[in-house]
């Protein structure tokens, strides 16, 4: 039994007691439904951060809740393994810089590496898994290193190439020249970056001192440059500056040519863009790069004026746009219809090749500086100024991204947007925000390359003929078999590339070809084995796609919207025609305190085992579940603490059951329900309302995906079960009847077991731990909490009105407490009188109605509610800085109408209208509750404070009666205190000899009946002198400024 909520303690006897009994698998045993969750496989990184543990805690609960519902869920987890992450860990064990270092290296070595990594660093993640209390199944997590898997995406090629959806081409392509291989553009990290931009002047040919001037972010792609974009409806000019005659935008030429390039300009001409459409120019770096000569002759439209009304706009730069159509698509776009070709000839490492001259070695983006100095040296740059700017860099490495011109393989999918955007149609999207990203992704999707020029991936199925070059696409291990090739055993790099296929094609000739068909060398991205994980997570097994087949539930951060959720959907029509999942649920990102994104550089990042260590796995579950589906938020220390001490309030709720029950030697779980549910009396009706309207509403929650709305109303309950209930029948519980006592001890058992039935989703360990407590206690059958059913809820039993009614009780109880403490008065000192100042009737109602309850809470003697209270003078103020510009000239009237009528009259008017309307000087004036300041002077006798719908005063005037009262309840809770510090029992009776004051005697001899019940006291004598029998127990205190001295012992 576990006898204290210590949460070091407790979560690792409860991992250590679901092991040795099975919990989680006695739970897969069971038939059911079929319910199929994806899990989006983390990638292999290691321990996990705060993401991981909200991402993980997410899914457990969406799980937990299917199981509860009899559902046999398929929930395999999976891991992320191949790429480049897991690469330049092992390049940097190794001290491996480069792709000829890890040739040199041995390649089948180095894959071997990064298996073991991957393999190793899967095993820790599983450990976090089991830590956090997750229930996945974990016994057979798929990963893409597996043969079987990437069996499943050579399955994805084949079909793709089958029906035209793969295909080879050359694309202007964002590079990663750290590590060598395209990057996709929905892969990269846009950073916001400093750095200089440069403003250039490009001589017209055949016009002297006539220029184009243009702006750029991007010294390095100047020697790529193949035409200047300008929009066609946008206005230009002609400048005179200092005789040199200069074109650019109307709207920006004051700013560039003042502010920017510091001289005076004259226009002389003005005229729209498709003016200057055909207008040929000379590069400035010309006559280092012959090359251009060459194009221009093939080419003609290179080097000429271009019209874009795509990609022109003036509000930055010059409003004529440099086109280097090798270094973006945007500009490839451009310039496809001239029949400008993409001119780009980097290397894989970024550097320009040996026929570029003096620029030969330089390297893109890194020697952006050489590159303006040598414009600088040609005539050509007018001025550099730094910018800011959002810049993309590679997501592995980090490094700036480049452009560059690559053959690909590409998935065909711009034609697909409309049947993806279609079948989204039918899946429900939690919250609707992240449908709204998803099909805007949709809607522009492009052409995705799906190769990647690296070495620890997913080989591309893809043999071509050394001598007449056709193509085969493998689907798998077995058809390559078929195809004469010796399968290795594993499918990777570089054993893959020892099978080789004779050719069975046909020449030019028509005669067969007796060529070698070799597998490319290049390996599928990433990406594409994270969008096949909703078949190989099946293991692409045809009994259990028919049964379980598309996903029901996916559940990711909101980054996934363009990543792993628009590739399940690629990859799922082109291989099943259909969509990969039903459900989807999305959360935000994590912040710091401060809001900022937590990194390494900033050092600001939480470890869940920080939190963990501090308030313990439930409450990392339960704060960060509760946050808006979406939503990104700032972490908060404070809110952790406070859902550490709402476990301790639910712990307490438990150990106060076991304490009540035993007293009263009973079994809540062994009492006559029927029996006791027809004599609850309005307390018992009001928690059981609540328990019944929860369970309506989370299951509604739970069944429409809406985790993050459960957490409330699970927390609400248990919160009312301790702060309303209990309270409310504290006396019946103590010194009520014995029917009393077990409809008490019914009802806390029935709720808290309910409660812990659902709240065990949120909060396992916990929530285990006081079910194992109430098990031993009350001999409860099932193992685990977790293997009971869902509760159903029972409309009979829900009373929307009486819950109403009791939480308006307790916001005027909580009022008049408020008003007490500002009094200082606590609460065992009775107060003579509360009053209610309220217009609204359903406080009118419910005074009436609970008025017991309220005046028991409160401990007052009277409770009543009145419209206005005569004790309190209002004044009404009004606030200039909203009536003056409302009302104008008319101003100095209204104020003088406002300081003149009865404040009761203005309130009561905006309480039933929402505003006070009067006539000045003929016109029709309304005030609103915005525009007046109301100011209360409250006679002393009463303290103040506001419930929803009411203003709460307590009276309080001290009298002799009410002082001796409190004085008994003060003598009452130190005696109680001494019995428990005695070691005695509630049910334990005692003889109590109390000395006091001759005044204190008069006063405590009316109470001495409810001192002796309350107490526990077979014999009390209250007296002037020590008692001259001896007592076992002694015990002496102050109640202000009166001393106590008590004896006792058992009776």
């Amino acid at each position: 039994m576990f006898t204290d909520y210590n949460f070091n303690e407790l979560e690792p006897e409860i991992l250590k007691y679901w092991a040795e009994k099975q919990v989680v698998e006695k739970l897969r045993e069971r038939k059911g439904p079929k319910f199929y969750f994806l899990d989006g496989p983390p990638y292999t990184s290691g321990k996990f951060h705060l993401g991981h543990a909200w991402n993980y805690a997410l899914k457990d609960i969406a799980i937990r809740y299917k199981r509860m519902q009899g559902f046999k869920v398929w929930d395999r987890n999976g891991f992320d393994v191949h790429g480049l992450p897991t690469e330049h860990k092992v390049m940097e064990k190794f001290k491996l810089e480069t792709k000829e270092d890890i040739q040199k290296f041995g390649v089948d070595k180095f894959v071997k590496e990064c298996e073991l990594y991957c393999l190793e660093m899967a095993e820790v993640m599983t450990k976090d898994l089991k830590r956090m209390g997750v229930t996945l199944d974990t016994s057979n997590p798929y990963m893409a290193l597996k043969n079987e898997f990437m069996e499943g995406e050579w399955a994805l090629m084949k079909k793709a190439y089958e029906t035209q959806r793969l295909y080879y081409g050359e694309k202007v392509l964002t590079w990663c020249q750290h590590c060598e291989t395209a990057v996709a553009k929905h892969e990269c990290e846009y950073k916001t970056v400093k750095e200089n931009s440069i403003f250039l002047k490009f001589p017209l040919k055949n016009k002297k001192d006539e220029y184009l001037i243009i702006w750029t972010t991007t010294p390095w792609t100047i020697p790529f440059n193949l035409a200047i974009m300008v929009g066609p409806e946008i206005e230009y000019v002609k400048v005179d500056v200092g005789g040199e005659k200069w074109i650019l935008a109307k709207a920006l030429a004051n700013v560039v040519v003042s502010a920017v390039a510091g001289r005076t300009m004259k226009v002389l001409e003005e005229f729209k863009g498709e003016k200057i459409e055909g207008l040929e120019y000379t590069h400035p770096l010309e006559k280092y790069l012959p090359i251009y000569a060459e194009l221009k002759k093939k080419h003609p439209k290179v080097h000429t004026v271009i019209l874009s009304d795509k990609y022109v706009d003036t509000s930055a730069g010059s409003g004529l746009v440099h086109a280097a159509p090798g270094c973006g698509p945007e500009d490839q776009e451009a310039c496809k219809p001239y029949d400008i070709p993409p001119y780009n000839t980097l290397d894989e490492k970024g550097y320009y090749p040996n026929n570029m001259n003096q620029f030969s070695g330089w390297r893109a983006k890194v020697d952006d500086a050489k590159f303006i100095e040598a414009l600088k040296q040609e005539g050509a740059l007018i001025e550099t100024t730094e910018v800011e700017h959002e810049y993309p860099h590679c997501w592995r490495c980090h490094n700036p991204v480049v452009f560059r011109i690559t053959f690909q393989w590409f998935f065909k999918v711009e034609n697909l947007r409309d049947t993806i955007l279609k079948g989204n149609k039918k899946v429900c999207w939690v919250p609707d925000t992240a449908n709204n990203a998803y099909e805007s992704w949709i809607k522009n999707l492009k052409d995705n390359s799906v190769t990647r020029q690296r070495y620890w991936g997913t080989p591309a199925p893809i043999w071509k003929c050394q001598k007449c070059e056709q193509v085969i696409v493998v689907g798998s291990k077995k058809e390559l078999q078929e195809l004469g090739g010796k399968v290795p055993k594993n499918l990777h790099l570089p054993w893959i590339d020892e099978v080789e296929l004779k050719c069975n094609g046909k020449n030019k000739g028509a005669t067969k070809c007796d060529g070698i068909m070799k597998r490319i060398p290049d390996v599928i991205d990433v990406w594409v084995d994270a969008g096949t994980t909703s078949w190989n997570c099946l293991d692409n097994d045809a009994k259990k796609m028919k049964e379980l087949y598309p996903a029901d539930l996916i559940l990711e951060a909101k980054e996934q919207t363009r990543l792993w959720f628009s590739m399940l959907s690629i990859c799922s029509y082109i291989y099943l025609g259909d969509n990969a999942f039903k459900n989807v649920y999305v959360y935000g990102m994590l912040n710091d305190l401060d809001g900022r994104k937590m990194s390494k550089s900033l050092g600001n990042i939480i470890s869940p085992y920080e939190l963990i260590d501090k308030h313990g796995v439930d409450v990392l579950r339960y704060y960060m579940c509760q946050n808006n589906a979406g939503q990104d938020i700032n972490f908060s220390w404070d809110e952790c603490a406070m859902k550490a001490r709402y476990l301790h309030i639910i712990w307490n709720i438990h150990k106060l059951l076991i304490s009540l029950a035993n007293e009263n030697k009973l079994n809540p779980y062994k009492l006559e329900g029927k029996r006791i549910k027809n004599i609850l009396g309005l307390e018992e009706r009001y928690i059981f309302s609540k328990l019944h309207s929860t369970i309506k509403e989370v299951t509604h929650l739970f069944e429409t995906y809406r985790y993050d709305e459960t957490i409330l109303p699970l927390e609400n309950l248990y919160l009312e079960l301790s702060r309303t209930y209990i309270q409310m029948v504290r006396d019946k519980s103590t010194i009520g009847d014995e029917q009393d006592k077990e409809t008490v001890i019914y009802t806390i058992g029935e709720v808290l077991l309910v409660c812990l039935k659902m709240f065990q989703i949120i909060a396992p360990f916990v929530s285990e731990a006081i079910y194992l407590n109430l098990r031993e206690q009350f001999d409860l059958k099932p193992i685990s909490i977790s293997h009971y059913s869902w509760p159903q809820h029972h409309d009979l039993l829900i009373d929307k009105v009486l819950e109403a009614d009791v939480e308006e009780a307790f916001g005027l109880i909580q009022a008049a407490l408020n008003a007490r403490e500002k009094a200082k008065l606590g609460l065992r000192w009775p107060i003579k009188e509360i009053v209610v100042e309220s217009r609204n009737k359903d406080v009118v109602k419910v005074v009436n109605r609970l008025k017991e309850i309220i005046l028991k809470q409160t401990n007052a003697k009277e409770i009543r509610v009145v419209d206005n209270l005569p004790e309190v003078k209002l004044k009404v103020k009004p606030e200039f800085g909203k009536i003056g510009p409302a009302f104008g000239a008319l101003s100095p009237y209204v104020i003088a109408k406002l300081t003149m009528d009865s404040p009761q009259t203005i309130l009561s008017h905006i309480d039933k209208e929402n505003f006070y309307p009067f006539t000045v000087q003929g016109k029709e004036v309304k005030i609103t509750r915005d525009m007046i300041q109301i100011e209360r002077e409250v006679s002393a006798k009463y303290k103040e404070a506001q419930s929803k719908n009411a203003m709460v005063y307590v009276n309080v005037e001290r009298n002799e009666e009410l002082e001796a009262e409190g004085y008994a309840r003060e003598l009452m809770r130190n005696i109680q205190q001494l019995r428990k510090n005695a070691g005695f029992h509630k049910s334990d009776d005692i003889n109590l000899a109390v000395k006091v004051s001759e005044q204190m005697k008069k006063m405590l001899e009316k109470f001495k009946l409810d001192i002796r019940e309350k107490v526990g006291a077979d014999k009390l004598d209250i007296s002037l002198v020590e008692p001259s029998k001896k007592f076992e127990h002694h015990g002496e205190f102050s109640v202000k400024q009166e001393k106590f001295v008590t004896w006792f012992d058992k009776a």
